[in-house]
């Protein structure tokens, strides 16, 4: 069994700002390191999932992002759900 500091460094890390319709959830999704399934929107547009793991993640009402209402250290969250997507970092 690999080990998690083994899993980190054959993924790559982008830092998003997730909006669902009452929700801002900012956290890490961790897209698979290879070349044709390493971008943010490949991540989004696999047919095959119908939610979007996230980790490191703090959550805050959609109209006052200045107060977190949790954090937590996985969300998963329904790719139905979600408004708009942006990564924090480029």
């Amino acid at each position: 069994m690999e080990s998690s500091e083994s899993y980190r460094k054959k993924t790559e890390r982008i830092r998003v700002r997730i909006e669902t319709s009452r929700y801002a959830v900012t956290g890490t999704v961790h897209p698979p390191a290879i070349a044709y399934r390493s971008r943010l929107s490949d991540l989004l547009n696999q047919k095959e999932a119908v939610f979007l793991p996230v980790t490191d993640v703090e959550v805050s009402l959609l109209g006052d992002p200045s107060i977190v209402e949790y954090t937590a250290p996985f969300l998963a969250i329904n790719l139905n759900s979600i408004e708009t997507v942006r990564p924090l970092e480029e």
